[in-house]
């Protein structure tokens, strides 16, 4: 039982709709059934009982709402008289899988730094079962993986497709155009050294042109800025630059089938540290409104394999 899962289970409650509860918590559907299963789990109980629309409290609901209401109370009693003790420096231990820290993590984590100034990072990017085991070791709090084993110790709570774009600069004769992935592959591609894109092309039997091999998503839109071939990534790494206009996109609907989902991670036999729940909710309103925004450009995710590659630890 976690101070989160009590405050999903009071905003049900009280207005009795897993719907309109998670849009005043800004946490996706999914996440607030979860922990509400969760939490039955743990008590062995059903607390609600579910209607054609909405919920409706059962007896064992209702005296467990009447338990903790007075326990969220003084939580948040607490929080606004010790909250001048949060400026504290303070260590968040993160992990990531390959893809997932090379393109989504570092801007969730300049995100997290804005309104935490303080706060520290360890971030560890590896194999998605080698986070898995960090995490379970008490080694990371908490991380984003792409391949997960389901292991019954960890939480696995659904996040963003990454999706897989080609892009290029504006004054490109194929920018905004339409083409197929064999046309594609014809084209000077400049993408990351062995990363999972690379082993997607091609495993679809294309003959790919790679002009060049970078390092780091950075590497790769400087190389394409430079007009060195069109890059190939995740949407995440280019979204900023594309709005500002500096890349545009070019359409393969092909490439929607190589997308990836990747999954919020961390351990169910303990609760989070305070500074990694307060990371962990940012993550699901920054998901919930992913999903608001581009319900139109997502499509199935498709797993493949994982690089294999040294463990690797940076510190900010």
């Amino acid at each position: 039982m976690t101070l989160h899962q009590l405050k999903i289970f009071q905003s049900v409650g009280t207005l009795l709709n897993i719907t309109k509860a998670s849009e005043t918590l800004h946490i996706s559907q999914p996440s607030v059934s979860q922990q509400l299963k969760l939490l039955e789990e743990e008590f062995a109980t059903k607390f609600f009982a579910r209607l054609s629309q909405g919920v409706e409290l059962t007896h064992e609901g209702k005296q467990f709402l009447d338990a903790v209401s007075p326990i969220l109370t003084q939580a948040e009693l607490v929080e606004k008289t010790f909250k001048r003790n949060a400026n504290r420096a303070m260590l968040l231990k993160i992990g990531g899988s390959h893809n997932v820290s090379f393109d989504v993590l570092p801007e969730l984590l300049m995100t997290f730094k804005q309104n935490h100034p303080l706060v520290q990072f360890i971030l560890e990017t590896n194999d998605s079962s080698v986070i898995e085991r960090r995490i379970l070791n008490s080694e990371a709090e908490i991380a984003l993986i792409t391949n997960p084993s389901y292991r019954s110790e960890i939480v696995y709570e659904p996040y963003e497709e990454m999706q897989v774009v080609a892009f290029c600069l504006p004054t490109n004769p194929v920018a905004g155009k339409t083409l197929s992935l064999r046309e594609l592959s014809q084209l000077p591609l400049v993408v990351r050294t062995g990363g999972r894109i690379e082993h997607a092309l091609s495993s679809h039997r294309q003959t790919v042109n790679i002009a060049v091999r970078c390092e780091a998503s950075a590497a790769v839109k400087a190389a394409v800025g430079l007009g060195m071939g069109v890059g190939v990534l995740y949407r995440d790494a280019v979204v900023s630059r594309v709005a500002r206009g500096t890349l545009k996109l070019i359409d393969v609907p092909e490439l929607k089938e190589m997308g990836v989902r990747s999954f919020i991670i961390f351990d169910r036999r303990k609760p989070l540290p305070p500074i990694a729940a307060e990371f962990l909710e940012m993550l699901r309103k920054r998901d919930s409104v992913f999903r608001n925004d581009n319900r139109k450009v997502r499509s199935a995710a498709l797993s493949l394999p994982e690089k294999k590659a040294h463990s690797t630890k940076m510190s900010l």
